[in-house]
């Protein structure tokens, strides 16, 4: 289960892949047989979830690492192919992020996690 919280050492992956109206499930096809066949077995992978538009325009990839250095090593070393495949479908634009505000109301009380400046 993906768990967001500020107490963590998790780096957050956030991918926004910008498709057009008819390549958006193929891109989401592309991405789950990539990650499924080799970039969800790369070291330092914790969970990864993806998201589509409901108007068909982009697909959102929030991903945990669990460390800056995975990540990158990542794109460093990473199966090119894959990259180019899902690049034949969207245009992505991916930033690492730590969480900073949570609002859960998933359990019995209310939870906030407020992050600091550092």
């Amino acid at each position: 289960m993906i768990t967001i919280t500020k107490k963590g050492d998790v780096v957050t992956l956030i991918n926004v892949f910008t498709c057009e109206l008819d390549t958006q499930q193929a891109l989401i096809d592309a991405w789950i047989k990539a990650t499924e066949d080799t970039l969800g077995k790369v070291p330092g992978i914790i969970s990864a979830s993806l998201h589509r538009s409901k108007d068909g325009t982009r697909v959102v990839n929030y991903a945990q690492w669990k460390t800056s250095e995975d990540w990158e090593n990542l794109v460093q070393k990473g199966t090119p192919g894959w990259f180019r495949e899902m690049g034949k479908f969207a245009r992505p634009d991916a930033h690492l992020y730590e969480v900073c505000y949570v609002l859960d109301k998933t359990g019995t009380a209310e939870a906030t996690q407020r992050c600091r400046e550092s």
